[in-house]
């Protein structure tokens, strides 16, 4: 009896699973409805707050798009992102928006390899800025800065290869509840002399009480921050020397080329009282701070165990969700001329500039769908989408017409003064990089000196920048060789749009052999 209820109730089961199944196959709708395209947008920023503003700008599109899908792929950035990159974008497994980034060791040539130029369509309005300020503007003039870094970065002179989908800048994050605890109030420095003397403070808290606490959190990347912001102020004059096209800004490959020509060295008086600058604020930091990344930085300073935290804004969001304490951005100021250990070699308040975008998409040639994964990018970098992005993100937007949220208004409150574009004398180039980390305990700490960096900066420099420029020289020729078969088809086509790529090629085509001979000769010159 038993034996005969049992093989009822497993027929029943089976019958049940069988029914289900067949109901399951022939009527019920899936749980996502399938839609006819798939677009993956890939990049590195993890912190929190992007993705957050991604997804916002993404539900919205795919409600505008009903057959369109937007896939987020967060990668960790780092070691892993560059070879995971490269990989996919080799075996055309690749997806269609891509993050890149031109400090990324090794990863020069990505551009002219993998992905598509987009000059023809930022000269066009963006269709999804109908009925706002941007309305009728070039989709390239939207942007904050007019996209400064991808035309700075493009390999390609005069192509736009990337669109950015933020603004940044550096800021110095303060625990202000520390603050009121050493000072007894708060102070906000108004050059650096006085942050000079915050730090000297916080050091001697920290020897009264016994607390380990530093004036500013330490690791490799908030120390190349450091170093860009206050390397600065003494080198306005020799930047000002080697601005031979009087254009206010200096290329990497012109630093390069001017310090084998003998037109700068690491010895120079300016270039080590910027030195001796960037050794006084890394000697807040805690021993063994260069063999640490951003995100140790980041914990020292919300365990309390750090005064300042020196670093992007695109961190804020992050702080400000993860902190137990009340977070006050400032102003790393730079040094005036009257400072009273560089101030002779300083020629005046320096500016921020007007703030730079970043956060570069870049559009995959090997895109199953490039219309739709185009449009995408379109409407992210609208003001709508980026109104959606900034909102959820409390990131600064990359173009104009977006309200930027209150929280984040002042990250917008730019130092006035002299600005120069950059400085790149810390990390002009991957093997300069390798040499300036691998020597900066001779800078640092307490048997350091700007004297003893520079002495040994000066004797690894010659070979390091040889290097450097022969990378950037076969990275100029990979995009050059394989341009006469793109022209000559363009050529054969008929029509505007093929004469105008035709003369757009050519004439990218012009400079970048130019540049190629230019750094061939510098090279052949330094001998």
């Amino acid at each position: 009896m038993r034996r005969r209820r049992a093989k009822f109730g497993w027929v029943l089961l089976v019958g049940a699973y069988a029914a289900s199944v067949f109901w399951f196959l022939t009527r019920a709708e899936p749980v996502i409805q399938r839609r006819d395209v798939t677009i993956y947008f890939a990049h590195w920023q993890i912190e929190r707050g992007p993705p957050d503003g991604i997804n916002a700008a993404i539900r919205r599109y795919e409600e505008l798009n009903p057959r369109v899908h937007v896939v987020q792929l967060q990668i960790p950035g780092a070691t892993i992102y560059p070879q995971w990159m490269r990989s996919n974008l080799a075996g055309e497994t690749g997806p269609d928006l891509m993050e890149w980034g031109a400090w990324l060791p090794g990863q020069k040539d990505i551009p002219a390899r993998y992905f598509a130029p987009l000059t023809a369509e930022l000269a066009k309005p963006n269709p999804y800025n109908v009925g706002t300020s941007q309305e009728k503007i070039p989709w390239q003039d939207t942007f904050h800065d007019k996209l400064l870094a991808p035309k700075r970065d493009s390999p390609d002179p005069g192509q736009i290869y990337g669109v950015n989908i933020t603004e940044s800048t550096l800021r110095l994050f303060c625990n202000v509840e520390l603050m009121k605890e050493i000072l007894g109030r708060v102070v906000v420095p108004k050059n650096f002399d006085d942050l000079r003397k915050i730090l000297a403070q916080v050091q001697d808290f920290s020897r009264r009480t016994g607390r380990t606490v530093h004036g500013l959190a330490g690791s490799r990347d908030t120390t190349r921050a450091v170093a860009q912001s206050v390397f600065v102020a003494p080198l306005l004059g020799v930047n000002q020397r080697l601005d031979d096209g009087g254009t206010l800004y200096l290329y990497n490959r012109q630093v390069l080329a001017a310090y084998l020509a003998g037109r700068w060295r690491y010895s120079e008086p300016a270039v080590r009282a910027g030195l001796q600058l960037v050794r006084e604020t890394t000697n807040a930091m805690k021993p063994g701070f260069i063999q640490l990344r951003r995100d140790d930085a980041m914990i020292e300073f919300l365990r309390g165990q750090a005064l300042f935290f020196f670093y992007g804004t695109w961190d804020a969001t992050s702080l400000r969700r993860l902190a137990s304490f009340k977070i006050q951005p400032m102003k790393l100021m730079q040094a005036m001329p009257d400072d009273p250990e560089v101030g002779r070699y300083v020629l005046g308040q320096g500016g921020e500039g007007i703030g730079e975008t970043s956060l570069a998409m870049y559009l995959n040639k090997a895109s199953r769908h490039p219309a739709e994964a185009l449009d995408f990018l379109k409407f992210l970098t609208s003001v709508p989408g980026q109104q959606l992005f900034t909102d959820a993100s409390l990131w600064l937007p990359a173009v104009n017409g977006a309200v930027v949220p209150e929280e984040i208004r002042n990250f917008r409150d730019y130092q006035e003064g002299i600005s120069f574009g950059q400085a790149p004398y810390d990390m002009i180039g991957t093997e300069v990089s390798m040499n300036w980390d691998r020597n900066f305990y001779q800078l640092s700490g307490e048997n350091g000196s700007a004297e003893k960096f520079a002495a040994a900066m000066d004797a690894a420099m010659p070979a390091a920048i040889r290097e450097d420029l022969k990378a950037e020289l076969r990275a100029t020729l990979v995009l050059v060789k394989p341009q006469d078969p793109v022209i000559v088809g363009w050529a054969g086509l008929a029509g505007d749009k093929a004469r105008i790529r035709r003369e757009e090629s050519e004439a990218a085509q012009t400079m970048s052999e130019g540049l190629a001979l230019q750094m061939k000769l510098q090279l052949e010159q330094a001998k």
